[in-house]
């Protein structure tokens, strides 16, 4: 079974909406919001979400259900940007036993369109309460951080001009961020590899002080900072052979390594501007 609903700014069947419009001179505003259960089958469910203006805050709920709460505030210069905006940025919801995805704009990541619709914006405050053993992949773009607690699933997040923080975490697959700190919190000793980039942010990882963790870094203005004894770990050079025509290029690559513990996982850290502090929880 699967559906597809398509809020483009007027109410849509099975929602609670809550309405208000508010014009100031000749801009145009409309604050919306609504809350939607999508029932999930599989014991692993899973969670998309692609933002562009806002937070995206994810709390452990009920078994077999999603629940999903929703504020919208969209404004626009005026009243026919207005409308081109309920064209260019809507919100698409694919919901079906497996999961649910919500995509602000269009699936392929752009919002076609937006150079008819200068000055459009619309803020999506999602929180979402999931099974415990959802599998996560959310981001937001601006003037948005992302808050995650409790969820033993898999974590994928990315934010742009914000900040990640995962509390409860058991594994994550990959997290980036710029202009922004990525903070994580382990419940457990890390399980699987991990892929952390950010520009422009520190990186902070507390996890047990049994842990074992293989950590390859690529860092440019910045500093290792751990709790955890580390021993150095030799990383094999990266080669990559780019042919153009008729001639052969190699860029070589080498990162530095440490092994935490009695190592583990590979943990890739690559971090411009910023630190990365390994801290022990007891």
């Amino acid at each position: 079974m699967k559906t597809l609903i398509k809020i483009i700014g007027v109410n849509a069947t099975g929602l609670s909406l809550l309405l208000a419009s508010t014009v100031f001179a000749a801009q145009v505003e409309e604050s919306k919001t609504w809350t939607e259960s999508f029932p999930v089958t599989t014991s692993k469910p899973t969670l998309e979400i692609s933002n562009i203006w806002g937070d995206v805050r994810v709390r452990p709920g009920k078994s077999g259900v999603i629940v999903v709460s929703v504020k919208e505030h969209r404004r626009a210069p005026d009243q026919k940007r207005f409308d081109r905006s309920l064209e260019t940025l809507g919100l698409d919801i694919e919901a079906s036993d497996n999961g649910v995805v919500f995509q602000v704009g269009n699936r392929d990541g752009h919002w076609h369109g937006r150079d008819r619709c200068r000055g459009c914006r619309v803020d999506y405050q999602f929180d979402v309460e999931v099974p415990v053993d959802t599998q996560l992949d959310v981001s937001t773009v601006n003037d948005g951080r992302i808050d995650i607690a409790g969820v033993s699933g898999s974590v994928s997040a990315g934010n742009v001009n914000g900040p990640i923080a995962i509390a409860g975490l058991h594994n994550c697959d990959e997290l980036n961020s710029v202009n922004g700190e990525v903070s994580l919190g382990f419940a457990t000793a890390p399980g699987q590899n991990c892929d952390i980039e950010t520009i422009n942010g520190d990186i902070t990882l507390s996890m047990p002080e049994t842990s074992g963790l293989d950590v390859t870094m690529d860092l440019f203005n910045g500093r290792m900072l751990t709790q955890l004894p580390v021993d150095p770990l030799a990383i094999p050079p990266r080669v990559e052979h780019i042919v153009s025509g008729d001639r052969h290029q190699y860029r070589i690559e080498q990162h530095a390594g440490v092994r935490i513990g009695a190592g583990g996982p590979t943990f890739t850290i690559s971090s411009m501007n910023g630190d990365i502090r390994i801290q022990k929880i007891n």
